[in-house]
């Protein structure tokens, strides 16, 4: 499918900016509320080649990409075959970040060892996940001995830490981290530490505070046209959402029979993703029914929790069949604003834009 004659066409010089390859999903922890489900007994994996190719795809086809992130399932599982296609990427003179839990520092030494690598090949950032799931897998120390390395080997590190329980505080006990205040005192712009949003996946969970509800979500979505996914399985998705694998549609096809950027194209033909793109699930679902839907589903944690209620609640499929073609015009009116938008930015960046 080409791009629709409504769309303006640059949008292929403004999106994507970054690609995230997930090569398994395969991971040394077996986490409650894993959004992958992730489990040491996964065995399908993108090959070193598989993982290159969507590189040399995504370089080739989208002039704005600058990023690419590795993640899972647990990435620094693939051993040697991380390191190279970091390097690969690196070389390209593209940004490069990993996404892990650090179960590899274990071992302050091997941890260093992990770190030396890293900075060898030109990583760009390290993404670490913990918190009172992680932690039933991967010590806090493993945690420490990560960053310790990291920061000192000047590789930008953030912590995520997901929301506490009633009865955790996993949070609190990374802010009174001595590694943690000694690498913000040392190196304040190569450590930072956050805690995330958070959300269920089945019904076998531990409330984490209250929700922030739909009234929250007053946002577009960051993920979708910014970033594509290649997933395990060699499929592209559009999304790198929490809920992107119970979401048929967010994945748009193989790229064992399409080219990366033919699948990209694909999804600019599909009115819902720029509507999301632009307003986000929350908003959507309010255009539809009305504020009081806010009162209804308060119990939403996380914007992809509204996007996967949006996609498959039956009302709302009916709804959105019955009712999109009221909103296309101001939404694709504001969708190519964006991009000519987007487009005067870039020329500035680059001086063309100055008279």
């Amino acid at each position: 499918m080409a791009i629709p004659d409504y769309i303006d066409r640059r949008v292929l010089s403004v999106f994507p900016d970054s690609l995230t390859i997930i090569p398994t999903y395969r991971c040394n922890a077996q986490c409650e509320q894993c959004c992958f489900e992730s489990n040491p007994s996964i065995r399908t994996r993108l090959s070193l080649d598989d993982i290159k190719r969507s590189i040399d795809a995504a370089v080739e086809r989208f002039e704005n990409l600058k990023l690419i992130v590795f993640s899972g399932g647990e990435v620094f599982l693939l051993k040697d075959d991380l390191f190279e296609a970091v390097a690969y990427a690196a070389k390209k003179g593209l940004l490069t970040r990993c996404v892990t839990n650090a179960f590899w520092g274990r071992k302050p030494a091997h941890a260093q060892a992990v770190a030396d690598r890293l900075q060898a090949c030109g990583v760009a950032e390290i993404n670490i996940s913990t918190g009172m799931d992680h932690q039933r897998w991967v010590p806090f120390a493993s945690v420490e001995h990560a960053v310790e390395a990291l920061v000192g080997k000047d590789i930008f590190t953030l912590v995520t830490v997901e929301r506490d329980s009633e009865t955790s505080d996993c949070f609190a006990q990374a802010t009174q981290s001595e590694v943690f205040q000694a690498a913000l005192r040392s190196k304040p712009l190569k450590f930072s530490l956050q805690c995330n949003s958070w959300m269920p996946f089945n019904d076998r969970y531990v409330e984490r505070g209250k929700p922030a509800g739909l009234a929250a979500l007053t946002e577009g979505c960051s993920q979708i046209f910014h970033n594509l996914v290649v997933t395990p399985r060699e499929e592209l998705a559009v999304c790198c959402g929490l809920t992107f694998e119970h979401i048929d549609e967010l994945k748009v096809g193989s790229l064992a029979s399409r080219s990366m950027g033919d699948l990209f194209e694909d999804t600019l033909g599909d009115f819902l993703k720029i509507w999301i793109h632009m307003d986000g699930p929350g908003d959507i679902l309010r255009k539809l029914f009305g504020e009081a839907i806010n009162d209804e589903l308060s119990g939403v944690h996380h914007i992809c929790q509204a996007c996967a209620i949006l996609h498959q609640h039956p009302e709302v499929r009916r709804a959105l069949q019955e009712r999109y073609h009221e909103f296309v015009p101001d939404v694709i009116a504001r969708f190519n604003l964006r991009i000519a938008f987007r487009q005067h930015e870039k020329a500035l960046a680059s001086g063309r834009g100055q008279s």
